[in-house]
């Protein structure tokens, strides 16, 4: 003690207590400081957490903010660390599941949040205060931090008097003191809100569990309005924040922003990948969510990747320098003990036995914590090769359509949320709706202090890169991209306007609860159920949500709490290898959409003007092959016709039909043998002779328009080589006839056939204007020419002037035919499946036409057929036990009857064996006569 006394002249480090408000402004998202005191809970084991407000005039902004949770509480040892900034004891532990890592986050979230905040904790009935007040240190003019710490016996309601020769359970940095606990408790009572011992013991009481933590958060942060930050009046079940206090997290207004951002209900309800915990706000509990079970058509798909080592090797590199200043610290403790026992000998005196008995203690807590380094090292090198698997999922929002963008969670805690990837701007349909999960653990990406964004920014975007990788495959395997707009008006987004939400009409709303059923948590096991959809349940209401249990589940199979949790597994996919082509058109739709430029290398669209002016130079050259291979061509002129494409391919591939054509085909990954060639030239060779022997010179200026209007373009050199540039590989058989204004077609657009509507048609210019379905903007309409091949009909296109009424019927009798059959098949696989009572008879099915048959809802036909089924194979199964039943008693009644005859048979005898015996006694009767 004198050697510490001697040092007293020296300088020491402080902690000012402006350092309070320097560490609570790294939370600029009020709910990530309000989601702190929150992860305490989580990590302490909680199963219930009370967040409510008590109205106090006497306080700035009228109300305090309590957190009331059931976990494992604290000791006043674990209660003194609280106030040690930045150590946390979770950092070395093995579970990985512990959210809180830097020993920061009740400070700077309480002190983000308010001004003073009082801390109560129950553990093995001790009660530990905590008073942390910056009102105190400005009032008292206090530059350094001071923190009353009062600990009682809450059986006796008295403080506990520790001595430095007895030391109760987990308080052993305290020791008793009268005139500190009395200034303590004075400072409690005048600057807190509860002003007596009683009020004290109060907040004591509230703790009802063996164990837990009560955190009272007062004089709460004012806006510039005067009013508090946290708006508790608008809804008296929630936590509010205004749009002037959001600080400019979104530019829209409030009808598009996503109500996490606005109501701490929200936000709680996805704060955790994995809910287990039962959270009450303002009296009334919180319907968590489980996002990846409550998307349509979820899918999984694995990451896999040795990048993620930046994080592993800064914990590898400090774990390391601890454990070696540890090793130093320990020998040093060792050396202390041993000096002391050879120094003092057998004989001690209570002052050296005191001090021998901390040396040890201290060297001994020293060892233990060297121990779970070590333990770590050893785990944390095992993991630093290793490839780190990380799972992707994605599903879409038809809840909620505008609510899309990817969730990243971190040790199944949410950092980030609605990060938008994968979608070029607001307003396309590309990968609207699409909602990505992740959870990476803390080995692969480190949070920041705030728990708001991760450490290390390049490694995170190189994650996001990713993500968007794999949300365009999962796009691209929905297959919703083929009949996009059809897609959403079944579910109600009737509306242009990407940011509306759906439509609440009854027959929308039916849809979507079909598609993905309610998924809900019970109150009492806090296990997940699956709620099947019935049309004759009513929607259950905010008080039936929140006092839902496992015993009114209408699934008889999953109606108790004593049942495992039973989920659908969720499919998984794979990143399959895209090509070339497929990757540009990848790039140019992570980019705005923009008109269509010439791009620089091969491997990128041509305009239809480079085509046309490539074209003149190839089909001069082309006249005079034909004309020098043409021996009797005639000089009548003869209508003009358009040739096709592959007319037209044929005739620029063999320019010279007895000369081998060197080929390179651009975008393609394809080869095709020399074989195949030569029988391929040999084919073409023989068909262009024989056009060639009847085709005039105005064929051969029709063929030019041909040519001039097709995507697949062939350059001809002087050594006769060809280039082939294909664009599109969509080959349109004879000219289309003009579309009228209201056709659905498709054309090339960024890189890609992409649906629409035509919207404008202009029969002078011969070009039309149409707008995409993925672009509904004006400033996205695109005009093409009635002769560009670089569109087409949606379906079957209208039939061309020229089109006789014998072509028609026949077009007609073929296409009508497939679709009859599969009328028909699709008529016999309901009426083979009508369940009972059904709205429609067999004979009404039989007579549905095509539109009838569109229109039948086969999602509610499908539903009800399985509850049909149901019922009726659990009323056979009731039938057969009651049967049985009956059986058996008659059994034991027959038994009863012939023993007392004279008879024996057995009691317990099988069914068979005693139909045995009856068979056998019958027998025996019916002998004598």
């Amino acid at each position: 003690m004198m050697m510490m006394n001697q040092y007293d002249c020296l300088n020491k480090a402080q902690l000012s207590f402006e350092y309070l408000h320097t560490n609570s402004t790294t939370h600029t998202f009020l709910f990530g400081a309000l989601a702190e005191l929150v992860d305490n809970s989580r990590d302490a084991g909680s199963t219930n957490l009370d967040i409510y407000t008590r109205k106090d005039p006497s306080l700035r902004g009228g109300f305090y903010l309590a957190f009331l949770d059931d976990g494992c509480g604290m000791h006043y040892d674990d209660v003194f660390n609280v106030i040690v900034f930045g150590k946390s004891g979770k950092r070395h532990t093995l579970d990985s599941n512990q959210i809180g890592q830097y020993g920061n986050g009740l400070k700077s979230g309480a002190m983000r949040i308010s001004n003073d905040f009082i801390l109560f904790t129950k553990k093995d009935n001790i009660g530990t205060c905590l008073f942390l007040s910056r009102t105190f240190h400005q009032e008292e003019h206090i530059t350094q931090i001071m923190c009353p710490m009062p600990c009682f016996d809450l059986i006796t309601q008295q403080p506990i008097e520790n001595t430095d020769n007895e030391q109760i359970n987990g308080t052993r940095t305290y020791t008793y003191d009268k005139t500190k606990h009395e200034l303590e408790m004075y400072l409690i009572t005048k600057y807190t809100p509860f002003k007596t011992i009683d009020d004290l013991f109060k907040q004591f009481n509230l703790i009802t569990s063996a164990s837990g933590t009560l955190i009272v958060l007062y004089n709460v942060k004012l806006s510039d309005t005067g009013e508090a930050e946290l708006n508790i009046k608008t809804d008296p079940y929630d936590m509010l924040i205004d749009s002037k206090n959001r600080r400019n997290l979104f530019d829209d207004n409030d009808d598009s922003t996503p109500p996490e951002y606005r109501s701490f209900r929200a936000y709680v309800s996805i704060l955790y990948c994995e809910p287990r915990m039962r959270i009450t706000i303002q009296h009334r509990r919180v319907i968590t969510k489980r996002l990846p079970h409550t998307l349509y058509k979820p899918r999984q798909y694995q990451f896999k990747s040795t990048r993620f080592k930046t994080r592993s090797e800064q914990e590898i590199k400090k774990c390391e320098q601890e454990l070696e200043s540890l090793d130093e610290r320990i020998r040093e403790a060792d050396s202390q003990v041993h000096d002391i026992q050879q120094r003092l000998g057998i004989t001690y005196t209570i002052d050296e036995r005191t001090r021998l008995r901390k040396l040890q203690i201290h060297a001994a807590d020293l060892k233990d914590i060297a121990n779970r380094l070590r333990t770590g090292l050893l785990r944390k090198k095992s993991e630093l090769n290793t490839t780190k698997i990380l799972t992707f999922t994605f599903g879409l929002n038809i809840q909620n359509r505008a609510a899309d963008g990817v969730f990243v969670y971190n040790c199944g805690r949410l950092i980030k949320m609605y990060e938008k990837i994968g979608q070029p701007n607001k307003k396309t349909l590309y990968c609207r709706g699409v909602i990505g999960i992740v959870d990476v653990p803390s080995i692969v990406l480190e949070p920041t202090h705030n728990k708001q964004s991760f450490a290390d920014e390049k490694e995170y975007h190189f994650l996001l890169k990713n993500i968007g990788e794999y949300m365009r495959q999962y796009w691209t395997d929905t297959g919703v991209e083929h009949y996009i707009k059809e897609f959403w008006e079944t579910y109600g987004y009737r509306d242009d306007q990407l940011d509306r939400p759906p439509s609440n009409d009854p027959e929308a709303i039916k849809r979507r609860q079909v598609a993905v059923p309610m998924l809900i948590q019970c109150n009492k096991c806090l296990k997940w159920r699956r709620l099947p959809y019935s049309t004759n349940t009513m929607p259950l209401t905010q008080a039936q949500l929140e006092s839902w249990q496992c015993a009114n589940n209408t699934d008889i199979l999953n109606n108790s709490c004593l049942l495992n949790e039973k989920l659908e597994g969720i499919p998984e996919g794979e990143l399959k290898q895209k090509s070339q082509e497929i990757n540009n058109q990848s790039r140019v739709l992570s980019r705005a959409p923009s008109p269509l430029t010439r791009s620089s290398t091969n491997n990128k669209r041509i305009s239809n003007a480079e085509i046309s002016s490539t074209t003149l130079n190839a089909t001069s050259k082309l006249s005079t092959h034909l004309s020098n291979a043409s021996s009797s061509s005639s000089s009548s002129t003869t209508n003009s016709q358009k040739r096709s494409i592959s007319t037209s391919r044929s005739l620029l591939t063999k320019a010279k039909p007895k000369k081998k054509i060197k080929r390179r085909i651009i975008k393609t990954h394809d080869t095709t043998n020399d074989d195949d060639d030569d029988e391929e030239e040999e084919e073409e060779t023989s068909l262009l002779t024989t056009e060639q022997t009847s085709r005039s010179n105005n064929q051969q200026t029709s063929l030019l328009d041909s040519v001039t209007s097709t995507n697949y373009v062939q350059i001809l050199d002087d050594d006769n080589d060809t280039e082939n540039i294909d664009q599109s590989e969509i080959i349109t058989v004879g000219p289309l006839p003009p579309p009228t204004i209201g056709a659905r077609v498709s054309a090339m657009y960024q890189g890609a056939r992409r649906p629409g509507q035509v919207i404008n048609v202009n029969d002078k210019r011969g070009i039309f204007k149409m707008r995409f379905d993925e672009f509904p903007s004006p400033e996205f309409d695109y005009s093409f020419s009635y002769k560009s091949s670089a569109w087409s009909y949606v379906g079957t296109p209208p039939p061309s002037t020229t089109t006789t009424k014998s072509s028609i019927d026949e077009t007609n009798v073929n296409e009508n035919e497939p679709l009859f059959n599969i009328a028909k098949k699709f008529k016999a696989l309901i009426k083979f499946m009508l369940p009972p009572d059904w709205e429609l008879t067999r004979e009404q099915v039989t007579s549905m036409n095509y539109d009838d048959l569109s229109k039948f809802d086969v999602g509610i036909f499908m539903q009800s057929y399985r509850e049909k089924m149901t019922k009726i194979v659990e009323q056979r199964k009731a039938d057969e036990a009651h049967w049985r039943t009956l059986a058996q008693r008659l059994q034991t009644e027959v038994t009863e009857l012939l023993n007392l005859s004279g008879k024996s048979i057995p009691i317990d005898c099988s069914m068979e064996d005693f139909e045995q015996r009856i068979q056998n006694y019958s027998t025996q009767v019916e002998k004598p006569n």
